[in-house]
């Protein structure tokens, strides 16, 4: 390759999928990081991306060259954040996650950690039914990758069940997760339980709570959510939850990252946290 900045916009684009996201990354606009992808497409000879609903996806032609981008900018990151800081400005990590675990673990935690996190400023990213990092440089998930060079690392586990309204109006039906989910147990679960696919679906927690507190209806949630609401209880008292494990993930080239290995340890300590909580509250009763 002649110019070995275009790599950066290679990674960029592949990290986003979005011309705009990544020229935002890269400091620059779209018709650049558009002039300089034609550019190399056609040192390539093919297309080096292609456009699909889900935004633009890298072709065969360019999957080595962007792990080699990837490692390379993630070895600088990493070299960079190592050495002692001249100034007080911290570090910006992103971080991506759905929208219950930053409200009910993270911002807690930010306040009784935030020794954790210094020299750390962290940019959190909602992530709903995405695969891999994205635009992010590290993320929460509930299921461990199956692929992709990425470090892996279990941060909690978080129990889940079904509950319906204290005024439960529609005991014949439910709401669920979407259908990216079907699959998953609970969500398999109430197939079984109720005979049917869900009268309505949500892709986020929060939101799925209201609903199932508006329609009158059950639905599952995590007890992180559930378990508080005087207007929710368990639909059954003596199944057992489903236990949900969840994995932090960031690229392997930022493996002896400090800010990375710091931001993780924090994530760790607010799964924790509410590990601790739930077990209290449960000796309690």
């Amino acid at each position: 390759m002649d110019n070995w900045d275009d790599l950066r916009f290679l990674a960029a684009l592949a990290r986003t999928g979005t011309m705009k996201l990544a020229a935002q990354m890269l400091g620059t606009n779209t018709a650049t990081v558009s002039r300089r992808i034609d550019r190399l497409s056609e040192r390539l000879g093919e297309p080096a991306f292609v456009k699909t609903p889900d935004g633009w996806k890298p072709s065969k032609a360019v999957e080595g060259l962007i792990q080699v981008a990837q490692a390379f900018d993630g070895q600088i990151q990493s070299a960079l954040h190592a050495r002692p800081a001249n100034d007080d400005a911290p570090v910006t990590v992103r971080l991506g996650c759905v929208p219950f675990i930053l409200r009910s673990l993270l911002i807690p935690g930010l306040e009784r950690h935030t020794d954790m996190l210094k020299g750390v400023g962290l940019m959190f990213n909602d992530r709903l039914m995405k695969d891999g990092l994205g635009d992010n440089d590290i993320v929460i998930q509930a299921d461990r990758p199956e692929q992709g060079r990425v470090i892996t690392r279990k941060v909690g586990t978080m129990p889940l069940r079904f509950y319906r309204p204290v005024q439960c109006r529609d005991p014949h039906n439910w709401a669920g997760f979407s259908e990216a989910l079907d699959d998953f147990p609970l969500q398999q679960q109430g197939f079984k339980r109720f005979g049917c696919a869900p009268r309505m679906r949500m892709d986020s927690m929060d939101a799925l709570r209201s609903l199932m507190l508006s329609m009158g209806i059950a639905g599952p949630l995590p007890d992180l959510i559930a378990e508080n609401d005087p207007g929710l209880e368990p639909l059954d008292m003596n199944e057992p939850p489903y236990m949900a494990d969840f994995w932090l993930l960031y690229h392997e080239s930022r493996r002896s990252d400090p800010v990375i290995r710091a931001t993780a340890d924090f994530v760790v300590r607010c799964f924790e946290d509410a590990e601790g909580n739930h077990r209290r509250a449960e000796a309690a009763e």
